[in-house]
């Protein structure tokens, strides 16, 4: 089976265009995911960095404010005199938004901040140091902080609004985009803040203290990074989750561009591939279809300019030169032809008629002399029956001798015309008992020029002999048409056959066997007749010439 990956485009399409398409994909890919593996860790690297240090100023500033109180609760202790205090530290409003309220050691208010609201807190709240107080679903969270309960000394306890923390503002900076949940965690797991106000005061699932950031699925079954970092000063968590896929979404769509480069090399690929199919092989096929033409004869086949680059069309003109030269050496080898075959005739004429002359004419004079004996021998019946097997030898001879004479020269044909010559051409073969022939005539006789004349016969004579001899036919049909424009003879014999070449071209390589059908070839090619062999093996083989009448 011919292996189809020798055609030039297929070539150039598995060895070029492919696997520049197979390098683009590649790259583009692998580059994307690359790109999108490395956009990943950097921005788990940022939000660690971001969240780790937003937890920590977040924890100063709750620890700064529990100092501030520590250090009120030793100046009051020094000075006994809270209330003035309080109303001469102007800070007290900065730090604490919602008011200061100094306790006893026995858990009376000692002084407030504002006086007329001081901040009530019972038992077990005292106890904690920083607290939350939240209302579910209210962005209004509030941080109480408290200075340690210590047995016989007072305690301050104040209020500040997480969003009057100046880390309040980090904290909505790590949720600026869509893709981004920031909260806090109180130790039990309670949400203490939000980007979306409706979890504030849910329970979620305790994480760890540690700082870490590890990819999970949020509630809603999405892909995230969640980044974990713990607030000492009050036992909080801080985390944020970021859908990377969606954050990354914008930032990708450069990264997926960025293969667009090799584009082009891949069109100018496909160009090139485009540019040889079209200027190489179209024109290489287009060539080899008339080199094929070319090769069974058609010279005209080679003369239509194929086109593609320089050097196809130098081959072609090569080519067509050759055939330039191939069709003067075949008009020179049929001219050898022509006059080897008239040499050949002429050869017949001269034997005929020496033959005939001679040979045939002292056979005769021979039998008369054996005529002439006959009376004297009468009374010997021996010697009279050998000169009986005697004259029916020398008859015999004068006969084989005639039939010889009338195959070297078809006097018939020369004399009466084609259709009696062959007539009479069938009528000597049957006389063969192992082959029959049937003759068969159809229009009426026209005589033809001599050299076609001749040719015919002769190319009739060659199919008889080569079914009598060579097909070993048993039957054989001798058919001739006369009609206005054309003269056609058959031959078809029920013989073993033979593969048929399709071309005179092909007898050459055929061996001595098909010779007698290379000259039918010749003689049809002098008087421009049309030969046709048609035959299988054991199927017999049918001959058909026809020559046109000149008018």
């Amino acid at each position: 089976m011919k292996n189809r990956l020798s055609s030039l485009p297929l070539q150039l399409l598995a060895f070029v265009v492919l696997p520049l398409l197979v390098l683009l994909m590649v790259v583009a890919f692998g580059g994307v995911a690359l790109h999108q593996a490395e956009m990943r860790d950097m921005l788990v690297d940022h939000n660690r960095r971001v969240v780790a240090g937003a937890a920590a100023s977040l924890s100063d500033q709750l620890a700064q404010r529990q100092s501030a109180l520590a250090d009120l609760v030793v100046t009051v202790e020094a000075t006994d005199s809270a209330s003035l205090l309080l109303e001469q530290s102007s800070w007290l409003n900065e730090f604490f938004d919602e008011g200061v309220t100094l306790y006893a050691a026995d858990g009376h208010v000692l002084a407030a901040l504002p006086p007329d609201n001081p901040i009530s807190l019972d038992g077990q709240q005292r106890n904690v140091t920083i607290f939350p107080l939240l209302e579910a679903g209210q962005d209004t969270t509030r941080i109480v902080i408290t200075t340690p309960q210590n047995t016989g000394a007072m305690q301050a306890v104040g209020i500040v609004s997480l969003d009057r923390l100046s880390s309040a503002s980090i904290l909505t900076s790590l949720h600026a985009s869509d893709s981004t949940d920031v909260y806090l965690l109180g130790p039990n797991g309670l949400v203490i803040f939000h980007s979306d106000p409706v979890y504030i005061g849910q329970l979620f699932d305790t994480v760890g203290t540690e700082s870490e950031t590890v990819e999970r699925t949020d509630a809603k079954g999405r892909d995230v990074v969640a980044t974990t970092a713990p607030i000492p000063a009050a036992g909080w968590t801080l985390i944020q989750e970021e859908r990377w896929q969606e954050t990354l979404s914008p930032l990708m769509r450069y990264s997926q561009a960025a293969p667009l480069a090799l584009v082009p090399g891949l069109l100018i690929a496909v160009g090139a591939v485009w540019l040889g199919i079209q200027r190489i092989v179209y024109p290489l096929r287009r060539l080899e279809a008339q080199a094929t033409e070319l090769a069974w004869g058609d010279f005209a086949a080679i003369d239509p300019q194929v086109g593609g680059i320089e050097e196809i069309r130098r081959l072609q003109a090569t080519l067509r030169h050759m055939a330039q030269r191939v069709q003067v050496a075949q008009a020179n080898m049929h001219n050898y032809i022509g006059a080897i075959t008239h040499a050949q005739e002429d050869e017949r004429q001269r034997l005929a008629r020496e033959l005939h002359d001679q040979t045939a004419q002292a056979l005769v004079a021979l039998d008369h002399r054996q005529q002439m004996l006959k009376p004297y021998l009468k009374d010997d019946p021996a010697a009279g029956d050998m000169l009986a097997e005697n004259r029916r030898m020398i008859v015999d001879t004068i006969n084989d001798l005639r039939r010889i004479v009338r195959a070297l020269r078809p006097i018939y044909l020369e004399e009466l015309g084609l259709a009696p010559a062959l007539q009479t051409l069938a009528r000597d073969l049957k006389l063969d008992d192992k082959v029959t022939v049937h003759f068969e005539q159809q229009g009426s006789p026209k005589r033809l020029t001599p050299e076609h004349e001749m040719a015919l016969y002769r190319i009739a004579q060659e199919a008889l002999n080569n079914a009598w001899q060579h097909g070993r036919a048993s039957q054989i049909w001798l058919a001739v048409t006369f009609e206005e424009t054309h003269v056609q003879i058959s031959v078809r014999d029920n013989g073993q056959g033979f593969t048929a070449p399709r071309h005179a071209a092909e007898l050459s390589a055929s061996g001595r066997k098909h010779f007698g059908i290379m000259g039918m070839y010749e003689r049809a090619s002098l008087i421009g007749a049309h030969l046709q062999v048609q035959s299988e093996p054991g199927m017999g083989t049918t001959i058909t010439v026809r020559v046109p009448i000149k008018i």
